[in-house]
């Protein structure tokens, strides 16, 4: 019975959200936060998770949609909150890395043309394994306090 309940909610899960699966990693979840349409800056957020038996780095992400995309990392200091530049990210074999707001996350510069509500932006992520694996992103509408904004970049 445990098994049949186990399976049933991998299904339902998969019935329910978008993972990428490539090679041992799964990305879920991912989704950019919909910014102001002078804004030259915006935010990407995802679940990564390494399925490999080998740590592995995120070295990487590129998109049509933007001119750069940057790994960056925000840090309390001295009650400020400060974005530290990431030039990986190591997702521990077995393990996840969220990327998300006021934590580890994407800087996505430069956008080639304002970004609605419900589009849909592809993504590719580079390994160091010289793996890649291309990800839908989904623009998302944020209400409340914490927005998340970088328009000191």
């Amino acid at each position: 019975m445990f098994i049949f309940r186990k399976i049933s909610n991998i299904l339902l899960a998969l019935l329910f959200s978008s993972p990428i699966y490539a090679d041992g990693i799964i990305i879920e979840e991912a989704w950019i936060r919909e910014a102001p349409p002078i804004s030259q800056v915006q935010a990407g957020y995802a679940i990564i998770n390494n399925n490999r038996n080998h740590d592995v780095k995120l070295i990487a992400a590129s998109s049509p949609a933007f001119g750069k995309i940057e790994f960056h990392k925000t840090v309390l200091e001295n009650g400020l909150s400060k974005m530290i530049h990431q030039p990986s990210i190591t997702i521990l074999s077995k393990n996840h890395v969220i990327l998300k707001p006021e934590g580890m996350h994407m800087m996505l510069f430069n956008p080639v043309k304002p970004l609605r509500a419900g589009e849909k932006v592809n993504v590719t992520f580079q390994f160091n394994d010289g793996k890649a694996s291309s990800i839908s992103f989904i623009v998302k509408k944020t209400l409340g306090a914490n927005t998340h904004q970088h328009n000191h970049h």
